[in-house]
């Protein structure tokens, strides 16, 4: 009995410290906007953070949604996603300012079973120096089991900027979670993210995707709402 509870135990253990190295990242991407949600506003901002992931992350976008700015969609999509999906990333874009609309970070407050605020702190601190305005984001981070869910602006090119800078170490993060050795896969992560070196800050391209035709749940295709590849 006891070699079957270890046996168990290992193969737990193996599941949930498969590094990023070894699958793909799989992300989840959630626009939080009343007028995209109601058909008024395509979306470009998810688009836009679904070619950054790919690009940068190597990562899987196997969820997208567009949802209005109310806690109860916001609250019960991260929840699915998370508890059901088991999704490593969900990147949601909109609803973090001071309008009483904007509810994404108390949402994501809600079902977060730790924050992480310092990926918040670094994005804010970035923005802040390109315009005043960013000291008025409420955005948050913050992980749901082994989800890590980070809360984007809604602005397609103030998503690039943010990106770009939590780019680098979201998959040694999404890795700690897992429960992955670090300390043997962090030189790969940072080998494969500057494309050999260890020294060079990631580049970001800065291009904006075009408007998603669909508001369909699901796998967004590589090139539907965004450029050319």
């Amino acid at each position: 009995m006891t070699d079957n509870v270890t046996s168990e135990t290992a193969s737990a253990h193996s599941e949930h410290a498969s590094s990023t190295s070894d699958r793909p990242i799989r992300v989840g991407i959630m626009t939080c906007s009343d007028r995209g949600a109601r058909g008024e506003r395509a979306d470009v901002s998810g688009p836009t953070l679904h070619n950054l992931v790919v690009d940068h992350l190597s990562g899987q976008v196997v969820q997208y949604r567009v949802v209005p700015d109310e806690r109860t969609p916001i609250e019960a999509t991260l929840k699915e996603w998370a508890d059901e999906h088991k999704l490593d990333l969900i990147l949601t874009t909109g609803g973090t300012g001071l309008s009483p609309r904007d509810v994404t970070p108390d949402a994501t407050r809600a079902v977060c079973d730790r924050e992480v605020p310092a990926i918040a702190q670094a994005m804010f601190l970035e923005s802040l120096r390109i315009t005043p305005y960013a000291m008025l984001t409420r955005a948050t981070a913050g992980i749901r089991r082994r989800t890590l869910i980070v809360n984007l602006p809604g602005n397609p090119r103030a998503v690039q900027e943010n990106f770009g800078v939590i780019a680098e170490v979201l998959p040694h993060a999404i890795d700690v979670i897992r429960g992955v050795d670090t300390h043997a896969s962090h030189a790969g992560h940072r080998r494969h993210l500057h494309g050999g070196t260890a020294q060079s800050p990631p580049v970001l391209e800065t291009r904006t995707a075009r408007p998603a035709p669909s508001r369909e749940d699901g796998p967004i295709a590589r090139n539907v709402g965004g450029p050319p590849c």
